[in-house]
């Protein structure tokens, strides 16, 4: 059961549903050419940009494990995170991006602030908070049929507490802010 876990966790990772919702996102707003480009664009600051600099962290030992699993490392991380995508915000308005894509980076960064402000206290997956926050933005900004993918989150929740990074409470926790921000924002910027 373990070995299926670590596989969901990997493949659910918040760094593959980012890179993957941007594309989608991008993609459905403005087409394959540009979509893609702009994807690009918006991957390399919400996601790219922050991995890379979470592998240095882990290579020089300041960081554990790619999955932040020592809940004092996170904050680090997220700060980066967030600068990375305002940086990207400002790249995407250069670039004149559609609003479904703005809407989504921002529902991405608000998500982020969050997750920072529960860390700082309490330890809240992070895995969910992303798999529920890419069910809400691809119901609210592509099709609210997408909403079929939900259990997906159940799957992430599911591998997270098998794997002992999480408490059940952790997860129902990361799913439910991940939702409802990514709701509210892409819902209040579409």
């Amino acid at each position: 059961m373990a070995r299926w876990a670590r596989v969901v966790t990997e493949v659910m990772a918040p760094v593959v549903l980012v890179v993957v919702v941007t594309f989608v996102v991008a993609i459905h707003a403005a087409g394959s050419g540009r979509g893609l480009l702009l994807g690009v664009v918006a991957m390399f600051f919400a996601a790219g940009l922050p991995y890379a600099i979470l592998q240095v962290g882990i290579r020089r030992g300041v960081l554990g494990d790619r999955h932040l699993t020592q809940r004092h490392q996170g904050p680090v991380m997220m700060t980066i995170g967030l600068v990375s995508i305002v940086v990207g915000l400002l790249a995407l308005s250069l670039l004149d991006a559609p609003r479904a894509l703005f809407a989504l980076v921002w529902g991405i960064c608000a998500a982020v602030a969050v997750c920072l402000a529960v860390t700082l206290r309490w330890k809240i997956s992070i895995h969910t908070a992303c798999a529920g926050g890419v069910v809400a933005a691809l119901a609210v900004l592509v099709n609210p049929w997408l909403l079929v993918v939900a259990p997906l989150v159940v799957l992430v929740a599911w591998s997270r507490v098998v794997l002992g990074d999480h408490t059940t409470r952790q997860v129902v926790v990361g799913a439910a802010v991940g939702f409802g921000v990514a709701a509210l924002v892409t819902l209040a910027l579409s």
